[in-house]
């Protein structure tokens, strides 16, 4: 993991490898947290010029709130994926009573809706850590589309598996 915030760090000018690795050392492994550091703070780092500390710093301040942008927008793309997930699994009993009718009144149809119910609070526990694990989240919101996709044409045995796996989907994001 420290080769990789060095290699991020040296997107700053003026840093290259040795002073990337002082960096991270020295706890600055973050661009915020370069910023944060000051002129004082960069000055105690053996091998920095003093003439770019203040390009530095301002470079780190930009990068840091670029990286801030990025993941509030990832954030909202998740929000709203999640969303419409979660409009397709309140809208899907309408759409089991119309295809399913018959098939939906035993026990078949109570394990259905049991899994309808189970997949949706998965999706609310997802929502309400969105913005803890956004990659993760964003891959088991997809795995879990991909799943609910499939069942617009599946038979009835299938759709009840198809929700477990939905639901597994979703489950790996907070495990």
């Amino acid at each position: 993991m420290p080769r990789k915030r060095e290699k991020e760090l040296q997107k700053l000018r003026g840093v290259g490898e040795i002073l990337a690795a002082r960096f991270v050392a020295a706890g600055l492994d973050t661009f915020a947290k370069v910023a944060a550091a000051g002129t004082t703070g960069l000055a105690q780092i053996r091998g920095v010029n003093p003439r770019l500390i203040p390009a530095i710093i301002s470079q780190a301040e930009s990068l840091a709130e670029g990286a801030k942008g990025d993941r509030r927008q990832k954030v909202e793309e998740l929000k709203k994926s999640a969303a419409l997930l979660k409009k397709r699994l309140q809208d899907m009993p309408l759409q089991l009573k119309e295809r399913f009718q018959a098939e939906l009144t035993g026990t078949a149809g109570r394990k259905v809706e049991k899994q309808l119910l189970k997949t949706l609070a998965s999706l609310e526990k997802v929502e309400r850590k969105l913005g803890n694990r956004v990659k993760k989240t964003g891959k088991g919101l997809v795995r879990a589309e991909e799943r609910l996709i499939t069942l617009a044409d599946a038979s009835f045995k299938d759709v009840g598996r198809g929700l477990k796996k939905a639901r597994k989907s979703l489950r790996k994001v907070f495990a």
